[in-house]
């Protein structure tokens, strides 16, 4: 017996796509839940994410205390020191230089990050914290360097690791230490150098600062006892007057002009301050053969 198949019953309708007839294919139907479904998750996602960012910044412990002094410390940049003497939970919490926190003025809702400037020693004799502030017109720098000493300010937690120096330790195995910094950026590498790491056992320690001209220069009073420390200071002015003989132009290029480097692996190096900077000595100290590894920043 014979089954005869008719052939209008396997005719397809071509001006349907094939799709419309694939049984591997949900329906239409089902495939707009699923992007429902799809765009409700990711609404989800998008919510859980704010609130968690807002938890977190509402779990923000602000300490008040007050300012000890508010002095200038070169053209646009100001000394801040904060009396910590009722908070020595925060005081105990700065343990290694190159750390930060936020600070903000009452009533201003938006606080802002500075660099502790003081070693952790400094913190713990005094019960103080120094900051080198520079005043950006409209910012909560401008508003803290406006301010004067007795007035309040809260400050948040301690945070970051700081400058992980014991990378380039002992000082026998890297003895050439190469430190760079910009600016307002001096004020963690204040903190380095004062909180001391066995310079006096390095046979190269140098620092490469750099700043418009020697009025934007901070700390200039504290380069003789640095250097008494072991550091060689190379300042480095990108715009100078004419009665400046020392380097000129930007850090890297500095640098460049005098490597000095005959041992590699024997080479730490330390870095803060603009990021164009950063970028390009991390070069090349690396093109040179100085591990990135060796190579730190506070951040």
């Amino acid at each position: 017996m014979f089954l005869t198949l008719s052939p209008t019953r396997l005719c397809v309708k071509p001006s349907l796509p094939y799709a419309h007839f694939s049984p591997l294919l949900p329906p239409m139907c089902i495939l707009r839940r699923l992007n429902l479904c799809q765009l409700r998750l990711l609404r989800y996602r998008r919510f859980s994410t704010v609130s968690a960012a807002a938890v977190r910044q509402d779990t923000t412990v602000w300490t008040q205390a007050s300012l000890s002094e508010v002095e200038p410390a070169a053209e646009s940049l100001f000394h801040v020191s904060i009396d910590l003497s009722d908070a020595p939970d925060l005081v105990a919490s700065h343990t290694c230089a190159g750390q930060y926190l936020q600070l903000r003025v009452p009533d201003v809702s938006k606080p802002s990050f500075f660099a502790i400037a003081s070693p952790p020693s400094f913190a713990a004799e005094r019960g103080a914290f120094d900051f080198l502030v520079k005043s950006v017109s409209g910012s909560t720098a401008e508003l803290l360097c406006g301010l004067k000493k007795g007035d309040v300010v809260e400050l948040s937690q301690v945070m970051g690791r700081g400058f992980q120096i014991d990378r380039i330790e002992p000082p026998e195995v890297y003895s050439t230490v190469l430190i760079f910094a910009t600016g307002s950026a001096i004020s963690p590498i204040r903190s380095l150098i004062e909180s001391g790491f066995n310079t006096s056992k390095r046979s190269d320690v140098r620092l490469y600062y750099g700043a418009r001209n020697l009025k934007r220069m901070a700390y200039q009073d504290r380069f003789k006892h640095w250097e008494s420390s072991g550091v060689k200071i190379v300042p480095v002015l990108s715009q100078p007057d004419d009665s400046w003989t020392g380097e000129s132009g930007f850090v890297q290029a500095a640098f460049t002009r005098e490597k000095r480097i005959s041992s590699p692996q024997s080479v730490g190096a330390v870095l803060c301050g603009q990021n164009q900077m950063t970028e390009e000595v991390t070069t090349i100290l690396v093109s040179d053969g100085v591990s990135s590894e060796k190579i730190l920043k506070n951040f």
